[in-house]
């Protein structure tokens, strides 16, 4: 069993992805961790999947899973979780923004006892640059301050595409998550902490990426209408019966 599984949720990737695969590949490679990949294609419609299979001709530890139509990221990271093998599990965009590098910071905080540790862009620290568009970082930021009175408060950063789960945790997170939009990761670190899991939050590097899948134009308010749903549902009580954890054995 792998140490390491990195999950990345890909829809029409073919231009971005074989980069981050290289750069993925090249740092597990040399590291001391034991790793899969498991890029999951969330029914594209490009050479999404010609590319990892040709990645995967040459590379061992890359797992291509493919569905179609098109679900949202949220389904693409919640299948990928499902079927990791690894002890801990890394979700990680498809652009490279978040360098694999940073995941030493978030596997120590997974050892010091944290369940989940999440990367984030908006959390103050000298060692670290973020690189950001300024009309995408004050949407992102608004976007943030909403979630942190409605849902989550004290999580600076629920949008980072950089989380790092114990292998229990994300199976019984993932296994109840029900959001596939963009507003997923505000769903499952709601649910996380619900089931009181210890939640980590690490300033990371972070490079904005050419070619964005989100449109802050049209999927922000999306974004928002789905954090207005969770917020209803936990008024409501519908996430009630998640607020109990299972017994781990």
């Amino acid at each position: 069993m792998p140490e390491l599984s990195v999950i990345i949720p890909a829809y029409n990737e073919e231009g971005r992805l074989p980069a981050t695969l290289e750069s993925v590949y090249l740092f597990l490679s040399q590291s001391p961790y034991s790793f899969e990949i498991i890029v999951v294609d969330d029914g594209s419609l490009d050479g999404t999947c010609d590319v990892v299979q040709d990645f995967a001709g040459h590379h061992d530890g890359l797992r291509l899973i493919s569905y179609a139509p098109n679900q949202g990221k949220g389904c693409a990271v919640r299948t990928g979780m499902l079927a990791a093998r690894g002890d801990y599990l890394l979700m990680n965009d498809a652009d490279g923004s978040s360098p694999i590098e940073e995941v030493g910071k978030l596997l120590k905080a997974l050892k010091d006892g944290a369940d989940v540790a999440i990367g984030s862009r908006a959390k103050v620290d000298p060692g670290v640059v973020v690189t950001a568009q300024l009309h995408r970082k004050y949407i992102g930021n608004t976007f943030n301050l909403i979630v942190q009175k409605l849902l989550l408060p004290g999580i600076a950063d629920t949008q980072c595409g950089f989380k790092l789960f114990k292998r229990a945790v994300a199976q019984d997170i993932f296994s109840v998550a029900r959001l596939n939009g963009y507003a997923f990761d505000v769903e499952l670190l709601y649910i996380a902490r619900l089931r009181n899991y210890k939640i980590t939050e690490l300033a990371i590097n972070w490079t904005n990426a050419e070619g964005s899948k989100v449109n802050v134009l049209t999927d922000s308010p999306r974004m928002l209408m789905e954090v207005l749903r969770i917020t209803l549902g936990a008024w409501t009580g519908s996430y009630r019966k998640l607020l109990k954890k299972p017994q781990q054995t």
